[in-house]
């Protein structure tokens, strides 16, 4: 029986592309005021990014209950022995932690749930969940589809230019990006995740000039396997992005996603993001 995979919806994989890799995706819960939106589910990426600019409040977030990694890996547990769950930061999030809970229930006998902190979000995760998919899709077992997961971890870079530190602020987010804070109005600030946690990486002083940054990130390894440029509400910008990148980058599989609810809660509108795998 194959390794199945779990992760959860803040690895912003296109949901066709989780689909076609036999993905199951456990989603985090969005909050507007009192109403609950499961992520991926009760609202996509659009819709979520047109209500965050004219709401009067910052929504907010909560990891998914360890009710619903339970049902995900009782149903697999008659399809497969072997399960593992990746997941985003546990310094971002309790999410693995709820995976944690679930684990413990429904353990028993011949089955094998490996949880792995991946300490990285988005498509920074969603390049990791990839990775492990395609290994137990090509038979692969428990031991090998953990080291690639792993292996891919140590490859993987993630840098997002945001137009405002608000929402990072004030969803409790920040980091180390904190010392970003007080900066002049102008300039535009790119973070990074390092260490499973949000990071200040660059400040550049206009957003074009930003956008030429996160290019020289992206074709600084020219060897790099993967790159997926990710946006919050500007997709047309992520898609000329990437087809500037594919006659640099040539043997780079090169492909556009959105920001989903969870982690654009805390990027805001007009983020533009590059997950780059890098090569072995």
């Amino acid at each position: 029986m194959p390794v199945r995979i779990v992760t959860d919806s803040t690895c912003d994989l296109p949901p066709e592309t989780a689909r076609a890799l036999g993905v199951s995706v456990v989603p985090l819960n969005v909050f507007f005021g009192e109403e609950r939106l499961r992520d991926g589910l009760d609202i996509d990426a659009p819709s979520f990014y047109r209500r965050l600019v004219v709401s009067r409040d910052l929504p907010r977030t909560s990891q998914p209950p360890a009710e619903a990694f339970k049902q995900v890996y009782q149903s697999l547990s008659f399809e497969t022995a072997d399960i593992v769950s990746l997941h985003l930061s546990s310094r971002l999030s309790g999410t693995l932690n709820s995976a944690s809970v679930a684990r413990d229930q429904v353990q028993k006998d011949g089955l094998h749930i490996e949880l792995i902190d991946s300490y990285t979000a988005s498509l920074g995760l969603g390049l990791v969940v990839r990775e492990a998919a395609r290994a137990a899709a090509g038979g692969a077992n428990l031991q090998d589809v953990i080291a690639v997961a792993r292996h891919a971890m140590d490859r993987v870079n993630v840098y997002v230019l945001v137009d405002t530190l608000e929402y990072l602020q004030r969803g409790g987010r920040i980091g180390r990006a904190s010392s970003l804070l007080g900066s002049v109005l102008s300039i535009k600030p790119i973070i990074g995740i390092q260490g499973g946690e949000v990071v200040p990486f660059d400040r550049v002083r206009t957003r074009s000039k930003a956008i030429e940054r996160l290019y020289e990130l992206a074709t600084d390894d020219g060897a790099a396997r993967a790159i997926y440029v990710a946006s919050t509400d500007h997709q047309p910008e992520a898609t000329a992005f990437a087809a500037r990148l594919r006659p640099v980058l040539s043997h780079t599989d090169i492909q556009t996603a959105d920001i989903g609810p969870t982690v654009g809660v805390y990027t805001g509108p007009n983020a533009l993001g590059v997950a780059i795998l890098h090569g072995d």
